[in-house]
């Protein structure tokens, strides 16, 4: 079989990166259509899977848990991090995020019956976590499959599978958002079924779709300016701690995908130990909570040290990141558990403004040249 034969059978993705290829923007106009309709997305989620979370919830709240997984691919892999200590708290033991095709390929030798391994696809198709949840079912964990097609191989394949009441015409946005409300659910039905109280994480996913609405009305214009801004841009870098790495990663995955452009995220204190950005790079600073503010008010030090250029999305009221940052976004402040979600939202919208205004500019992908 010669490359290009093999090029077409590995082949996904159906768009390019050529400007003005139809098929990306038709996308892109998908994109815009679902990330401005995520409260509806979650909301309609949340209510159809309340019966079978609660009895996960029992399923859960006397099993001896000595760990939990989450997996995923791309986006799907990555709303992992985001709820990860929210999880945690409910279950009461770690949970670590692992991309699907790693856990399958080397991850089930450690999997027994005091493991949750979660999995999500939005297309119910992805192999490697089809074969992740089977094998860990297998040995004996307690699998739990989320996925927004009905009818697809991971639905029928695992029993008792969530259904995401998303869609994903576009690239991911109220798939993934969804899915993390659904999970924080989960958590809040454990906590539930065992006696503890779980009123404030049932409140903040009850405030959660209209302030996720709220967000991206207001925040549209601001994010369609610094895209015209940086709309030539080759290389955007994106940084957040903990939790609010999975907003950091989405955004970029975003950039990668609709505008297309190069795109990077890493873990914030990663910054400070290698030199990551360079004159003139713009990078996007995730910074939404308290424990990782003193560190984010450093990396923007650093940001404006080596000249780069730096937006910050923060807290209302927070000034000391908002004064070094060329720009900032403040968002209304939420639950610590589902402001990962909220702080989502500004990246989504980055993205697409970035590929609206690439495309006016006839910029397709950045090609690098090989030095001869």
């Amino acid at each position: 079989m010669s490359i290009e034969q093999r090029l077409t059978q590995i082949r996904r993705e159906s768009s390019s990166d050529a400007p003005g290829d139809p098929e990306r923007f038709r996308r892109v106009a998908l994109t815009e259509t679902e990330m401005m309709s995520q409260g509806e997305a979650i909301r309609a989620t949340l209510e159809a899977n309340a019966a079978p979370l609660a009895a996960i919830g029992r399923d859960l709240a006397d099993r001896t848990i000595r760990r939990i997984v989450t997996v995923g691919c791309g986006d799907s892999w990555i709303s992992g991090h985001g709820v990860r200590p929210a999880i945690e708290e409910a279950l009461g033991a770690p949970c670590e995020p692992i991309e699907a095709f790693d856990f399958a390929t080397y991850g089930l030798g450690a999997i027994d019956a005091e493991t949750v391994v979660i999995g999500l696809s939005s297309s119910g198709k992805t192999e490697p976590v089809i074969d992740g949840l089977t094998g860990a079912a297998d040995r004996g964990a307690y699998t739990i499959a989320l996925s927004n097609t009905l009818g697809s191989p991971l639905m029928e394949q695992c029993p008792g599978a969530l259904h995401i009441r998303a869609t994903r015409g576009g690239w991911p946005t109220q798939s993934s958002t969804a899915a993390m409300a659904l999970m924080l659910a989960m958590a809040a039905a454990v906590r539930t079924a065992k006696g503890h109280d779980a009123t404030a994480l049932t409140d903040a996913l009850a405030a959660l779709p209209d302030q996720v609405d709220a967000v991206a009305r207001a925040h549209y214009e601001s994010a369609r300016a610094v895209a015209k801004t940086l709309a030539r841009a080759d290389l955007i870098l994106m940084t957040g701690a903990g939790p609010f790495y999975a907003p950091a990663e989405f955004g970029t995955a975003k950039l990668r995908e609709l505008a297309p452009i190069h795109a990077y995220a890493f873990p914030l204190e990663e910054y400070h130990h290698y030199r990551s950005q360079k004159a003139g790079d713009p990078m996007f600073i995730v910074a939404g909570d308290a424990a990782s503010h003193t560190r984010a008010v450093e990396t923007a030090v650093m940001s404006r040290g080596v000249d780069g250029f730096c937006v910050a999305i923060v807290p209302e009221g927070e000034s000391e990141i908002a004064e070094l940052a060329d720009v900032a976004w403040h968002l209304p402040k939420v639950a610590q558990e589902t402001a990962p979600i909220v702080y989502s939202v500004p990246l989504h919208l980055f993205g697409y403004h970035a590929a609206v205004e690439r495309d006016a500019l006839g910029l397709g992908a950045p090609r690098l040249g090989v030095p001869a």
